[in-house]
């Protein structure tokens, strides 16, 4: 096993513990046996691995991870962060940085690891954690009604 499995394999397995998630579907087409092992220890009722999301369209899972080797495009990651599952994580490489950061912002997600020396960049989604209240960010008051017979243009 290579540092970046190591990292890689770690990693996933701190967000599932932090997350708890009954049902996980991980995006890839390598061999993850050593990373089913490590998740088989932990509380995980459904675990689907695949290589693509075609066959996905009426399945809910808790969390969705895509590793490196795959190279899902923006409509797809849409699909999965707004119909698939709440919790997304991506890993990626630094080939085309500069894009994929852009896109993954534009879809509403953070970073979440960097790490150069092995090439491993991962990107998180959370929809719980994505847009959180705010005291000023409600109806209360936006409608002004005390001033609708006080200012008229």
């Amino acid at each position: 096993m290579t540092k970046k499995e190591k990292i890689l394999h770690s990693y996933i397995t701190n967000i599932i513990e932090d997350e708890n998630p009954k049902n996980i579907f991980i995006l890839t087409s390598q061999d993850v046996s050593k990373l089913i092992k490590r998740i088989e220890k932990l509380s995980v009722n459904g675990l689907s691995i695949g290589p693509n999301i075609e066959k996905l369209s009426d399945e809910n899972f808790d969390l969705f991870i895509i590793l490196d080797d795959i190279h899902a495009s923006e409509s797809n990651i849409g699909t999965i962060k707004n119909l698939l599952s709440h919790k997304v994580a991506i890993f990626t490489s630094f080939e085309n940085d500069q894009e994929t950061n852009e896109v993954m912002l534009k879809l509403g997600f953070q970073t979440e690891l960097i790490d150069k020396n092995n090439k491993l960049k991962c990107f998180s989604y959370n929809l719980k954690t994505y847009n959180n209240k705010r005291t000023w960010n409600n109806p209360k008051g936006w409608a002004n009604p005390e001033n609708f017979d006080k200012f008229r243009w």
